[in-house]
Order: C-alpha cells, then structure tokens, then sequence
C-alpha cells in the first residue's frame, strides 16, 4: 500500500472509531424519564377512588383480596447514575383457595401517594410458581418515591359476566428499599 493511501486509511479509521465512540456516550448518557404509565396530582381523583374502593372484593361466592409488594432496588454493582423505579408486584388473592376466575381481568393499578397517584398498566408476573388462587401482575417503571414511605394502592378489576368494573384497596402499603 502507498504511503498516501495508507495514511489516508488511518485518518479515516480514526474518524470512524471517533464516531462510533461519540455515539455509544450519546446512547449511555441519555436519560430518559422511565416511568411507566401517569403520575398526577389530583386530591377529587383520591378522594373519587377511596370511595369506590373496599378491602375485600365478593364475585362469584369468592372473596378476593389484594397482596401487594412494592420496592426500589438499590443492590450493589448499578452504577449511581442509574435510575431506580418503584417496581409494583400486586397479586389478586381468592381467599377460598379455588383458582382466579377467568371472568376477571385486572384493568388499572393506582398508587396513592398523598395527592399524587401514580396511574399505571400491568404486566404479567415473572413468578412461574404463583398457586392458581393468586393472580400476578407486575410493573417495574414507577416513580422514584421515597423509601420508607407509605402508600395506599388501588387496583381496578373488571368483570366480564357481568360487565362491571371492581377497585379493590390494600392500605398502608411500605415502600421498601431492597440491597
């Protein structure tokens, strides 16, 4: 190769990797707001959906009740700079033991926060062991609450047969810090 092109190659190889590094500590550096689903301020919506609510859903002679863990993962090893969600496990309990009924749908969660309330969709949980009279659903993308503190959390319940819609309540919930 002539001294001409070779140079040329270098200079050119330089610019490319410059390029690439550029772009990595662009894609890095990039914080974007993670929180999955709405986080609002409204005290009528609290005061709207505390009244709706009970401790104990009835539907078809079983009585369901809500579990709930809520957490922010601090474990050793993620850098600082990384943000840390509330993550939300609830589950749909039926208390008689016999499995979930397929005619309800888990449609909402709601976590109140004093007059905040974080609105949010559910995925399904991870936990493969979960006993049929519990029903998981996860979201991992909440807002980055204060440890410590507690909550009330909401979660909406729809009927297919009939059609109706449930808000079932667990009270006084810890936001916990896991390392």
């Amino acid at each position: 190769m002539q001294l001409g092109k070779m140079s040329t190659f270098f200079r050119n190889k330089h610019l490319i990797t410059a390029f690439l590094v550029s772009v990595l500590m662009s894609l890095i550096s990039c914080e974007k707001d993670k929180t999955e689903g709405d986080v609002v301020t409204d005290s009528e919506l609290v005061k709207n959906l505390l009244s709706k609510c009970s401790d104990t859903l009835t539907f078809d002679s079983c009585d369901y009740v809500l579990e709930v863990s809520l957490y922010r993962d601090y474990f050793p090893g993620v850098p600082l700079t990384v943000s840390r969600p509330l993550i939300a496990s609830v589950f749909l309990v039926n208390l008689d033991g016999e499995p979930v009924s397929a005619d309800l749908k888990i449609e909402k969660l709601y976590v109140i926060n004093n007059d905040q309330i974080w609105i949010a969709s559910l995925k399904n949980g991870v936990d493969s062991i979960t006993p049929t009279y519990k029903l998981n659903k996860l979201n991992t993308g909440g807002p980055e609450w204060d440890t410590g503190t507690y909550v009330d959390v909401i979660m909406e319940i729809e009927s297919k047969f009939p059609v109706k819609d449930f808000f079932l309540i667990a009270r006084h919930q810890l936001i916990e810090r896991i390392e």
